[in-house]
Order: C-alpha cells, then structure tokens, then sequence
C-alpha cells in the first residue's frame, strides 16, 4: 500500500509502448488494455520488464459507459485482467461489476496474485452527494479492495470542498479521489496534498480523462506541495 501520494501515468496510446519507460514520469504506470487491444502482446512484454525493473504498474480494462475506449462486455474484460494481473502491482475494477459478480473472479484472482485492488466509482455528469460518498467508500470497503477510487465531475468549487472534507475524514480504508471537468486540474491537487493515494496524470500528449494534468506536471507539483 502507498505510503504516501503516488502519481499515476496513464497510457491509452499506442505508440508509447514503443518508448522505454526507464525514465518514466510518475511512480506508477497505468495500462488501459481497453485502449490497447492489438498490442496486447507488446503491453504483456513491458509489464514483464517492469515488473523485472520493481517499476510499479497497474492495469485497467473498461467499458464506454465507465471512460473507456472498446464496448468490451465483463467477461472480455475479466479475460484481460486475469491474463495480465500476476505481472501488475495494482488492478481497477469498477465497484458495480465487483459488486454484481461479474468481475468478482477477476478481482479475486488478482488479489491472489499479489496485486492491490482498487474498487472504482465514475460519475461523469456530477458529485454524488456526502452520504452518496461515504457509501460508495464504504461498498469499496465491503467489497474486500485496498482502495476505493472516485472519480466524480465538479460543478463547482463546493463540489470540491465537500470532497476535500470527506478525503480528510476518511480512513477505513485508502482512498484515490479526482475531480472531471474545469475544476479538476486544482482539484486533483489539492486531494493529493490531502492525502489521496493514488493522483492520476497521462503520459504522452493526450488525456484519459477530463481535466487530467500531464504525468510529469503532476508528479513535479506534488512534489513540491506541502502535505496538509
């Protein structure tokens, strides 16, 4: 488990696979396979080698409804993730598809092969309310993850600071939380300060997801923050 903020890498696009990640721009990198399908046996040939490097990765496999970029159906997705998890440190899978068993035998698995198991929750139009929050955190918990990942679309700066609030008053289990939209490069910054674990940046020149700083920036600025 991170001890402190760690800044993932997010890498959707292909033509970075091509690139050594020894000089990489964060602490962990994210592999979004549902973006990466017919390079899957050169995203398999790099986990290797990172993993043989103690470069610490992660891997995701998601729908459009939860960001991604391929209609795969759950058990695509669990294939992907149970084929590739014994060379990954870290898997996501969304809380629903846990929750309904549909990927509940990948997430397990991964578990079993030593990877950390993040339960996600995406809202692409808002933020769910405070006790909205508070049960998605706790479901994550429930759901026996390490660590409960939000990521929710900011209206406005109360928007924030309601996540901030609960982000400092949340500590049953490890929490990565992220605005979307105008609010989120400040927002993803400031939860960093505040304790999130997991501060997602993409690597290259194109974002993952809506308001995301660039990897490097990310990591530097971080960096020289003060933790609250």
């Amino acid at each position: 488990m991170p001890s402190s903020p760690k800044t993932v890498g997010s890498v959707a696009d292909p033509t970075l696979l091509e690139h050594s990640f020894s000089t990489i721009e964060s602490d962990i990198v994210e592999f979004r396979l549902d973006s990466l399908i017919p390079q899957l046996p050169i995203v398999k040939n790099v986990l290797v080698k990172l993993k043989a490097s103690q470069v610490q990765t992660l891997i995701t496999a998601r729908c459009a409804s939860e960001g991604g970029q391929s209609e795969l159906n759950t058990s695509q997705r669990s294939q992907l993730i149970m084929g590739l998890s014994p060379i990954a440190n870290f898997v996501d899978i969304e809380l629903a598809n846990i929750e309904s068993g549909e990927m509940r035998e990948a997430a397990t698995y991964a578990q079993d092969m030593g990877c950390l198991l993040i339960a996600s929750h995406h809202d692409f139009k808002k933020t769910p309310s405070d006790n909205q929050l508070k049960e998605i955190i706790s479901r994550a918990m429930d759901s026996g993850a390490e660590i409960a990942k939000l990521a929710v679309y900011h209206e406005s700066v109360s928007d924030m600071f309601r996540c901030a609030e609960l982000i400092q008053n949340s500590s049953s289990i490890a929490v990565s939380l992220m605005g979307m939209g105008p609010l989120a490069p400040a927002s993803r910054l400031l939860y960093a300060q505040l304790g999130s674990v997991l501060n997602y940046g993409y690597l290259g020149t194109k974002a993952t997801a809506p308001g995301q700083w660039h990897a490097s920036q990310l990591n530097q600025a971080i960096q020289n923050s003060p933790q609250f």
